[in-house]
């Protein structure tokens, strides 16, 4: 599987380690991000304690350290937190997943409005060769490779808007959904690909109301389908 961290990383200041764990050379943000993934990819099942004795010894950390990396995922709600009980990983229900698509909706049809009025025709024309790249190789490609990848363009597309902030909020977003949109793009191929290259045209061409429709419909189709991809991760988690 790919790795999400290496494949989608967000830009992000480095947090000051102030316990050192025990393992020469892994640092609290390495630990972070390899805990990220987990969570991201649901290694730890939905609703599950996440044991704490058992991941020092994996990483053979410190329990300072590892409670450090921890909270840094409570806080962007990936895992959360009971007094006196511990840490868990979040659970997948239908209606978080929807409001997540539903926030995602919003940020990027503001976004590619922005963009129409401040992308540079460089940017532009570079993230349509990065995706037409990302087509050539789709059909070898496995789907976390191609969620990943979607991830990225998506990314990319916002940035297009010159708002760091609306950058920030799908990074987040991304991550709570990664599961999901992986588990969406198993069963039902490369068929919402297309359009992609029709927002950078719609951009390109200044037209504010072709790349609403298109950033509208592209994202609105998949969250009436949500229910059933939710469903499918659900199993395909509980039977591994």
């Amino acid at each position: 599987m790919a790795n999400y961290s290496s494949l989608v990383r967000e830009r992000r200041p480095r947090v000051r380690e102030t316990t050192a764990p025990k393992r020469a050379g892994i640092t609290v943000n390495d630990l972070y991000e390899q805990l990220k993934e987990m969570a991201v990819l649901y290694t730890i099942r939905p609703g599950e304690r996440v044991n704490e004795l058992e991941l020092a010894a994996k990483f053979d950390v410190s329990r300072t350290p590892l409670r450090e990396a921890l909270n840094r995922l409570v806080a962007e709600n990936l895992l959360h937190f009971v007094p006196n009980r511990g840490f868990f990983v979040r659970e997948l229900h239908r209606q978080d997943i929807f409001d997540l698509f539903e926030l995602r909706r919003s940020i990027e049809s503001s976004a590619v409005l922005l963009a129409v009025e401040r992308a540079d025709l460089k940017d532009i024309r570079a993230l349509r060769k990065f995706w037409k790249d990302v087509m050539k190789s789709k059909v070898q490609a496995p789907a976390a490779e191609l969620t990943s990848r979607d991830e990225e363009f998506h990314v990319r597309l916002v940035a297009l808007s010159g708002n760091n902030e609306m950058v920030r909020a799908l990074y987040g977003i991304n991550a709570r959904i990664h599961f999901v949109r992986w588990v969406d793009l198993e069963q039902r191929g490369h068929d919402a690909f297309s359009e992609h290259l029709d927002i950078l045209d719609a951009i390109e061409a200044r037209d504010v109301e072709r790349c609403r429709e298109l950033t509208e419909t592209h994202i609105t189709w998949r969250m009436e389908e949500i229910a059933k991809v939710v469903d499918a991760g659900v199993v395909k988690l509980f039977s591994r």
